[in-house]
């Protein structure tokens, strides 16, 4: 981070000063040494410092963010959402598409308090997934898989090792106490260990065992599967499936009757005290609570659904073109309105306890507005950040560049604004237009509207 130490330097005490030449440059200044933000050829270029923190935005090809007091860090997005890094005291990582590398101070076998390793002993890994997995650490030494010749690599995919010699030929999966072997995966496989036993030649004929846990088996799957499972607490449950004709589940306090391929499907569950029939099953759905003659639960897809489950009650109107969806739980309030599920939202948040609020309004690809607490802000047009209007990399490095016109609000309470990138503003209650000069503005004069939003 040489490079980044250079061009975020030492910060240097200068008068208060506010100059724009529009749409060559910005610069300001607070005068105290802490504060200063430039801005070069529009939202193109952007650097800012503070006493917590420096940044630099080369939109959209990179944003450089320097974190400063008792635990600095640095990071960097470079064409976001393509490649990332980040450094910290106890981390390092870097990311290219589907190429990762990693390097932190946790080691894989615990260590005394406060006798974390030195840095030269930092567990290290890179992966360009799915092909290449690369790990090293003092306790292991060097493992290298190389996907699908070999590949050996622990708690993986759920599995506590996953090994693999010429995939599909020979693959091994291991939990804990039971392993699996499939030889020409998924065809032939084992299961054994100390509480696992069974073969499958699928789709013919298989058997499993997992002791205690579960029996399975099955006879040219998917037309004849039989299962038992024991659920903790309710007992064992047993599923017969004659597909596509019949499938049953008995047991552990539930009971469902199937009919057809998902033609009729009616469930008695006392576990979760509900009554549910689907015909056909998902998009003739209905489901009430047992006792009851209200349901709660009414779908008839896609023409019009609702529900009301826990507190949360959602309905929608020929889906996709209209949803609503709302929470009441005591305390916190939550509601969201949306057309075509991405074309128009309005949603909104509010916690009485903390007293935060949130509301959020966007329009595909015309319009983002959002308020938090007493903060308002956004912009028109919003391409991208319309649909992921939380989402920082896209905030920071892309909505800038076709912000057209932006607001935000200073914590003062002040509200700002900025039309064609700074053409025209109006910042702490003054108009300015293209070209700016002032000599000694208060401090907060440095900030000015942040192309971040």
């Amino acid at each position: 981070m040489a490079a980044l130490a250079v061009v975020l330097g030492p910060a240097k005490r200068t008068p208060a000063l506010d100059v724009k030449l529009w749409p060559l440059f910005r610069y300001a200044e607070s005068g105290e040494g802490d504060d200063m933000r430039w801005t070069a050829l529009g939202p193109l270029l952007e650097f800012s410092r503070t006493a917590e923190a420096r940044d630099l935005y080369v939109r959209p090809l990179l944003h450089l963010h320097q974190r400063r007091g008792p635990t600095p860090g640095d990071r960097a997005d470079i064409l976001y959402p393509l490649a990332a890094s980040r450094w910290d005291p106890d981390h390092e990582s870097f990311r290219f598409l589907l190429f990762t590398y990693r390097r932190t101070a946790e080691p894989e076998t615990p260590h005394p308090p406060g006798a974390a390793p030195p840095p030269a002993e930092w567990p290290s890994r890179f992966t360009l997934f799915p092909f290449i997995f690369y790990r090293q650490s003092p306790e292991r030494g060097i493992r290298l898989s190389v996907f699908p010749f070999y590949f050996d690599l622990d708690d993986f995919l759920g599995y506590e090792r996953v090994t693999a010699v010429m995939f599909p030929l020979y693959l091994r999966l291991e939990e804990p106490r039971v392993e699996r072997r499939y030889y020409v995966f998924p065809f032939v496989s084992t299961v054994g260990g100390s509480d696992g036993r069974g073969l499958r030649v699928w789709p013919f004929y298989g058997t499993t065992e997992i002791v205690g846990q579960e029996r399975s088996s099955y006879v040219l799957w998917p037309f004849h599967l039989r299962t038992a499972r024991l659920v903790p607490g309710y007992g064992w449950e047993y599923r017969r499936v004659n597909f596509p004709f019949f499938a049953a589940i008995d047991g552990a306090g539930r009971e469902v009757r199937a009919y057809g391929l998902f033609a009729y499907i009616h469930t008695m569950d006392t576990r979760h005290g509900i009554e549910s029939t689907g015909a056909p099953w998902p998009f003739v759905v209905r489901e009430r609570l047992l006792g009851d003659t209200e349901y709660r639960v009414w779908r008839v897809f896609p023409f019009y659904g609702r529900s009301d489950v826990g507190g949360v009650s959602s309905r929608f109107y020929l889906w996709p073109a209209y949803r609503r969806k709302t929470q009441d739980v005591e305390d916190f309030h939550y509601r969201r309105d949306d057309a075509g599920v991405v074309v128009w939202r309005r949603q909104t948040m509010a916690n009485e306890t903390s007293g935060h609020r949130e509301h959020l309004l966007t329009l595909l690809g015309g319009l983002r507005g959002e308020q938090n607490d007493t903060r308002r802000f956004g912009q028109t047009p919003a391409l991208i950040d319309s649909l992921l209007p939380k989402n920082v990399g896209v905030l920071t490095l892309w909505a800038p560049l076709y912000g057209f016109f932006r607001w935000d609000t200073r914590p003062d309470g002040q509200e700002d604004w900025s039309l064609l990138w700074g053409l025209a503003a109006r910042e702490d209650g003054r108009l300015l237009g293209p070209v700016h000069f002032d000599l000694g503005s208060p401090a907060g004069d440095a900030s000015g509207m942040s192309h971040g939003g």
